[in-house]
């Protein structure tokens, strides 16, 4: 006659239950296809996109042709790809309705003219506009009898940085934003797994058996180690697969970068679905039915959402911002956010790992007052689990 199980038999029993059930699910092959899909459309969207935008076809008529020269300096000075094609003012206006050009740019000095379908694009207005400006600025000095070219020499102002400029970064950053897109998709994705489950089994009693047997935190302990190695798994898939596909495509050529991202990447997985787990579950554990668990896992969605943003839209341009290098520390925001400044290569190893223990305290936290929240409602059915009650203390 066997003993009664351990405290981790248990837990592990109940982890390898969860794990199991969703890795041989038809929803997990379909949603890790479902992802890669999504992952590989916004690539080649994104493509596409940034090839439309940095490459314009113009039309130049025989009166501005003489500008042809000052148009293709101003388009690489501003990064833009020009293609410039001389067509007689008429047939231009048809190639612009047609769409075979972006504009036209026709008329004489002092009565020059940028035409459009219905909007002219902003960067090719300032490309048209800086070669015109350009254009006169040279024949006004050149009629005072001032040399053009020797103005220029004069007026040249040369960049440079105390640090060598990093010829990876931009790869990094490409690293950083994968990252960033990874940890924010696997952790609300499984975090919402897990209330979902919590909700499940209070609506269909399971978990009234399953609590006659064990304890409620072993339980608790149980589905978040399960569900959380599911949603690893699928993110060692989802970054092997991307990780292979970028080095075949020749978009990746460092892999050492690529590594340590990588590492990065899950290791906040962990404290932050540790994080965010324990509380999708207690608040899960507050409701007794589907259609009420909206509502109540909306405000971590924001939690989620908030440095998601602000990750994507401060760091590409300034790495070094001050408040993403405050929030890199802030637990709830630390999983997102220090792992794409490591990865950019503004933060520093030491600082990774402040951040991490202040997220492991963090979770301890969380985890104590979510395993109460979570005993204290878990049986209870009927209407929902107010905060008080779900926080008070064991009667």
């Amino acid at each position: 006659m066997t003993g009664p199980l351990s405290t981790r038999q248990v837990v592990l029993l109940v982890a390898r239950r969860e794990f199991v059930s969703q890795v041989r699910s038809r929803s997990f092959v379909i949603g890790l296809v479902v992802t890669l899909v999504l992952f590989g459309g916004l690539f080649l969207l994104g493509a596409y996109i940034g090839s439309q935008s940095d490459s314009k076809t113009l039309g130049v008529t025989s009166q501005t042709a003489s500008l042809q020269p000052m148009l293709e300096q101003s388009a690489k000075a501003q990064g833009i790809d020009l293609t410039i094609r001389t067509v007689d003012d008429e047939a231009g206006r048809q190639q612009v309705d047609s769409g075979d050009l972006d504009a036209l740019f026709t008329g004489e000095a002092g009565g020059y003219e940028l035409l459009g379908l219905d909007a002219v694009d902003s960067r090719l207005q300032s490309l048209v506009g800086s070669a015109v400006e350009q254009q006169t600025l040279t024949t006004a000095l050149t009629g005072a009898g001032i040399d053009p070219a020797q103005l220029r020499a004069q007026s040249q102002v040369s960049v440079d940085t105390l640090e060598p400029e990093d010829p990876e970064s931009g790869q990094k950053l490409a690293l950083a934003f994968v990252g960033v897109i990874l940890l924010f998709f696997s952790l609300s994705g499984y975090g919402q797994l897990v209330a979902t489950g919590v909700v499940e089994e209070k609506q269909s009693r399971v978990v009234e058996l399953l609590l006659a047997t064990i304890q409620p935190w072993q339980l608790l302990a149980g589905k978040i180690v399960g569900l959380g190695a599911v949603g690893l798994l699928q993110l060692v898939i989802l970054s092997a697969i991307s990780a292979v596909g970028a080095t075949a495509a020749g978009l990746l050529t460092v892999p050492t970068a690529a590594a340590g991202m990588f590492v990065m990447v899950v290791v906040w997985y962990l404290l932050g679905f540790f994080l965010f787990a324990s509380l999708y579950a207690a608040v899960g554990s507050t409701v007794s039915r589907q259609e009420e668990l909206s509502s109540v896992v909306a405000p971590m969605i924001f939690v989620l959402l908030i440095p998601f943003i602000l990750t994507l839209n401060l760091l590409p341009n300034d790495p070094r911002n001050g408040l993403a290098a405050v929030l890199s520390f802030i637990p709830f925001f630390s999983q997102t956010v220090m792992p794409a400044r490591y990865a950019l290569g503004v933060a520093s190893l030491q600082e990774v790992l402040v951040a991490a223990l202040l997220a492991v305290i963090a979770i301890v936290v969380v985890v104590r007052l979510a395993g109460r929240v979570y005993r204290n409602s878990v049986l209870r059915t009927g209407a929902r689990v107010s905060l008080r009650e779900a926080l008070s203390p064991r009667p």
